[in-house]
């Protein structure tokens, strides 16, 4: 596992499996790498309500995601931390 400081209050978690942008340490988007069984090539997309400038960072990074073909599709908090291990709020 390899955590990178992306932005302000931004961080990216890269591992085998996915890389996943955290938002003030909440999970809001997983993109799943295309080797990982059932979800390869899927971005996972944290549908709960946080705050605007949550809102802005997940919104920001799924925009750079858009000119690659991946599904995305949006997740509950339960679900992303199902994949990922991470713990959401």
């Amino acid at each position: 596992m390899r955590i990178v400081n992306y932005k302000s209050n931004q961080t990216i978690v890269h591992t085998d499996t996915y890389t996943a942008l955290l938002s003030y340490g909440v999970p809001q988007v997983v993109v799943c790498n295309p080797d990982m069984p059932t979800l390869g090539n899927t971005v996972l997309v944290n549908n709960k309500k946080y705050s605007n400038t949550t809102s802005k960072h997940r919104n920001a990074y799924v925009r750079q995601l858009c000119e690659r073909s991946y599904t995305i599709i949006e997740a509950t908090p339960a679900e992303i931390q199902e994949v990922t291990g991470l713990e959401t709020r």
